[in-house]
């Protein structure tokens, strides 16, 4: 593929930058049940900040904490899926990397946890 160069050649990298994202995002979500469920939660907390009548700040802080599981999740299958095509073999290695990327899903899930707790609580319990 040539690469393209100037004004012209660099705007429609964008375009085809954006392809290639878009592309990825439906194979995470296709290959992935992880992200799938993810994905799920996402519209659901859209949903609950709709009905709450969130300000745009809690609600862009809600959705953004939980887009970065979502990234998270996007790198961590990255890595299951080339680590898979290096090897299927049992390798301590393999499975440290694959433990870690699952860690990092793991704490993110757990901080948004605490973070949404902390923004519905007082809807749904009271005040704090």
């Amino acid at each position: 593929m040539e690469k393209k160069t100037g004004f012209i050649g660099g705007f429609l990298h964008v375009f085809c930058a954006l392809s290639y994202s878009i592309q990825g995002l439906f194979t995470g979500l296709k290959l992935s049940l992880a992200l799938r469920q993810e994905f799920f939660i996402f519209i659901l907390l859209a949903l609950l900040a709709w009905f709450t009548e969130r300000s745009f700040l809690e609600t862009f802080c809600s959705l953004s904490g939980w887009g970065l599981v979502m990234i998270a999740e996007l790198f961590n299958s990255a890595i299951e899926e080339t680590l898979d095509l290096i090897t299927r073999d049992y390798s301590p290695h393999v499975k440290a990397a694959k433990d870690m990327g699952s860690a990092a899903v793991f704490l993110l899930v757990v901080m948004n946890i605490f973070g949404q707790c902390f923004l519905y609580y007082p809807i749904f319990f009271g005040n704090i």
